[in-house]
Formats: structure tokens, sequence, C-alpha cells
């Protein structure tokens, strides 16, 4: 059950803490390195309320204008956080300090931006796919990294051997990799179509 101190609580954070009731609750994450999973989706989720609010002001989700206005909106989430330089991509998700677990981009931000990706290389329905089966065969169970990992593999469109290839070098720049300080080379390469970044462009592996 999600409390909220003094009973209020702005709409982001709601949808944020709303949730953890599947990412972090019904399916738990493995080991504490392994925080990023549910609250990188946690800030995906405010991602996506930001996206719909974008959506009904266009004219909603039954229209091309709102659709448009939906994606948009992801884009732009993503690709303002892809700008980020210092030191915001020094430390990688899998592998947390204590006092930077629950504060640090690296636990948030480029976790959530990572889920946008995943979206634009899978494809909407494919990635939604893909939550769906982590929650039906994980749910009331914890998950490790290499678990989270092989279900997103199976929803790859094409599942040739370049393309599971690329997908594993993604996992690894997003989750396990600590850069040096100053974004440009200094953060993952490997994108989504549509987004800041060089792309995921390996012959047929994306929608």
């Amino acid at each position: 059950m999600i409390t909220f101190a003094g009973g209020e609580i702005d709409t982001d954070t709601l949808y944020h803490e709303n949730m953890h009731q599947w990412w972090g609750d019904h399916v738990s994450e493995a080991s504490y390195n392994l925080t990023f999973f549910k609250e990188g989706m946690a800030t995906f989720a405010e991602f996506l309320f930001a996206a719909r609010t974008a959506q009904a002001k266009a004219g909603g989700p039954g229209t091309p204008a709102g659709r448009r206005a939906f994606q948009r909106s992801l884009v732009k989430q993503f690709n303002g956080i892809y700008a980020n330089k210092g030191g915001f991509w020094t430390a990688a998700p899998s592998n947390p300090t204590p006092f930077g677990l629950f504060s640090g981009s690296a636990t948030y931000s480029r976790p959530g931006a990572a889920y946008i990706v995943l979206r634009q290389i899978l494809g909407p329905g494919n990635f939604t796919g893909a939550l769906r089966q982590i929650q039906r065969r994980y749910g009331g169970r914890a998950i490790t990294e290499a678990q989270l990992e092989a279900v997103f593999h199976r929803w790859l469109p094409s599942r040739s051997v370049a393309c599971g290839s690329r997908l594993g070098q993604f996992f690894r720049e997003w989750f396990d990799t600590a850069y040096q300080p100053g974004g440009g080379a200094n953060r993952p390469q490997i994108t989504g179509p549509g987004l800041a970044g060089a792309g995921f462009y390996t012959e047929g592996c994306t929608r």
C-alpha cells in the first residue's frame, strides 16, 4: 500500500510510486545492485505521465495528433537526459554506491531513459509485451539482471546473432558501464530510432 506523508502528493510522484506496485513489489530485485531496475521503471512512469498529458492536449490517444504528441514527449524527455554532461554518467547503475543508491542519476534518470530506448528499439507493442511477460513469469518473485535482459532479447523484432549482440552491447553501456566525466563520447553510444545519439543501426534489428 502506498502512503504519503500529510496525505498529499504531486501527480508525478503518484505515477512513480504507483508503478512500484508492479516494479519493486510484484516483481522485486534479486539484489540491492538492481535497485535501478525498479526505480528506472518508476521514473519511466513519470515520463509516460508527461507524454499522456501532451497527448490529451493534442487531441487524445485516439487521434494521430495525440499519438504524435505522445511520441514527441518521450523523445524530448530522452534527448534532455542524454544531453547531460559533468558527472551524470560516471556511476554504473548496476554497481551503485551506498550513498548514491536512492539519490543519483544512475538509479533514476539513466535507467529511465534506457527504457525509452528499449521502447524505440523493440517498438511499443513488443516493449509492452516484454513488460507483461516479466510480470507473468516473475510475479511474486525476484528477478536478476540477466533474467531481465533475457526477456527483452526475446522481444527483439529480429533475433539474429548480430541483433542479439547489439542489444547486449546496449545493456552493457546503459546498465553496467561507468564513464569518465564530460558526456559526449563518455556516455552510452547506442540509442534508438528517432532519438539523439548513434541509434541502433544494425540491419533489420529494429521494428
